[in-house]
């Protein structure tokens, strides 16, 4: 096996390079197999809404239901999975994590099963539910992403990890597409069993990696770095902008032992998390809107049929994948180039100039021109979503990331209206106006995020400070 850079190992054995570096030698370098597996896991769960988007026609059909029925089945999926979130994110603080996601992939398999079974609406929504609650298990996997992986590649490897979401998204409209057209809707569901039980048998193999090594890794390498720079050069504005700040505040905080209000009152109080979760979700309104109701939207708008949009909505999806993982690549180029608030402009920047480029896109009824608008809209409306992972990851000490990405599923679960509200406003006015209508949202998020670029490096500067204390203490 070899790292995605290249480089030769086997997997869960320390690089002799790392220990080099690290004058403690505690970060293992795991390679390529635990982000492809965790992809893997992103790849089911998208996949499997879109082909979801692929079953409407069947199920409106079959069922008489209306478009307002159908943006409720995924909005009570994702408010389901905020419930899930709350066992998930406190188990992920305290067991084994590659075990606890792997038995939620194995409950979600074989919910997909049940979903095709469904003889009526009742009984769908139901076994949909089932689906929402596992899918809560995104804290396990970004826990594990962060102390897999460097700090300094953070971005980078969590948009190659979201890339998985654009393969399944592929998927599940081209396969999708063809499984409903060539069976029934019953098969989007179907055609995901197999691939389910194969992705939790090599979740469940995977090693566990030691919580917060990475991030101790990455501030004493900081502070090597910055020591390395002071003897060469004097203090110039390089030295300034890669500098951090002095923590303004000191932790006491027993993160093992900590009860729901002491662990709410720690996360109040970092900031930049707030400002780039409030500005995520402003804009996984427009997000979640467009993943379920792109192929309606070209096949009423643009006179397509399933199959078509399908393969439409991957031209789409081909921009998207660029920009989830050239984000974090982005992103973490800059960092190393000395802007400590890399993360933070790519995610605003590229979110005001997606709204700019995508409305044109849906507001015209020429296919070739809506097609070049979104292959760009696609690319700038993913950019955001590794850097603001990271980002938010970045000043959580590793020890309360579970919990803390529950808190933060709470907020995000308004980001679950989106389909809702297409529907609605489709019901309405029609789709071609409901899908341009919250399109501008997402500009507003890039607006929120940028209130961050104050607040992120002294967040960071406590985080570090917090990861040594931990690490000092007896049991740590």
């Amino acid at each position: 096996m070899s790292d995605l850079d290249g480089t030769p190992h086997a997997p869960g054995a320390p690089d002799a390079r790392d220990e080099s570096r690290s004058s403690a030698g505690r970060a293992v370098r795991y390679g390529a197999t635990p982000l492809v597996v965790l992809a893997a896991t992103v790849m089911l769960e998208n996949g499997e809404r879109l082909s979801l988007a692929q079953a409407f026609d069947g199920l409106k059909e079959e069922f008489h239901l209306s478009d307002t029925a159908l943006g409720f089945i995924p909005a009570a999926m994702i408010l389901v999975g905020l419930v899930g979130s709350f066992p998930f994110g406190f188990l992920a603080d305290r067991v084994r994590r590659t075990a606890l996601l792997g038995t939620g992939m194995a409950i979600w398999t074989v919910c997909m099963l049940l979903n095709g079974f469904a003889p009526g609406y009742g009984l769908l929504f139901a076994a949909r539910l089932g689906v929402g609650a596992v899918e809560a298990n995104g804290p396990a996997a970004v826990s594990l992403l962060s102390d897999y992986y460097p700090v300094r590649e953070r971005a980078k490897r969590i948009g190659l990890y979201q890339s998985g979401g654009l393969i399944g998204a592929i998927l599940g409209l081209l396969i999708g597409g063809i499984a409903v057209s060539q069976g029934s809707w019953r098969w989007a569901f179907w055609m995901w069993v197999p691939v389910g039980a194969i992705v939790t048998i090599a979740v469940l193999r995977l090693p566990e990696p030691k919580r917060g090594d990475q991030d101790a890794d990455f501030h004493d390498d900081l502070a090597l770095d910055m020591g390395a720079v002071m003897e060469t050069v004097a203090a110039t504005d390089i030295v300034e902008r890669i500098a951090l700040p002095p923590p303004t505040r000191v932790g006491t905080l027993d993160y093992n032992n900590a009860s729901v209000r002491d662990v709410w009152r720690e996360l109040s109080r970092i900031r930049s998390m707030w400002f780039a979760l409030l500005a995520i979700t402003i804009s996984s309104l427009m997000l979640n809107g467009l993943q379920v109701w792109a192929v309606e939207f070209f096949k009423r708008v643009h006179g397509l049929s399933a199959a078509q949009a399908g393969v439409f909505t991957t031209i789409f999806g081909l921009g998207a994948a660029v920009g989830v993982m050239g984000g974090g690549f982005l992103a973490d180029n800059l960092l190393r180039r000395g802007i400590l608030n890399a993360r933070v402009y790519v995610v605003a920047f590229s979110s005001m100039a997606a709204a700019a480029v995508l409305l044109p896109g849906f507001l015209t009824r020429n296919l070739a021109v809506a097609g070049a608008f979104m292959t760009l809209g696609g690319l700038l409306l993913t950019l955001p979503i590794a850097p603001g992972e990271a980002m938010m990851n970045d000043v959580i000490v590793a020890q309360l990331r579970g919990r803390a990405a529950t808190a933060r599923s709470i907020v995000r679960s308004l980001g679950a209206a989106g389909p809702l509200l297409v529907g609605v406003l489709s019901s309405a006015f029609g789709i071609r106006t409901a899908v341009a209508s919250i399109v501008p949202i997402y500009a507003v998020g890039g607006l929120v995020m940028l209130l961050a670029a104050r607040t992120y490096p002294s967040d960071l500067a406590y985080m570090g400070a917090e990861t040594r204390r931990v690490r000092a203490a007896p049991g740590g």
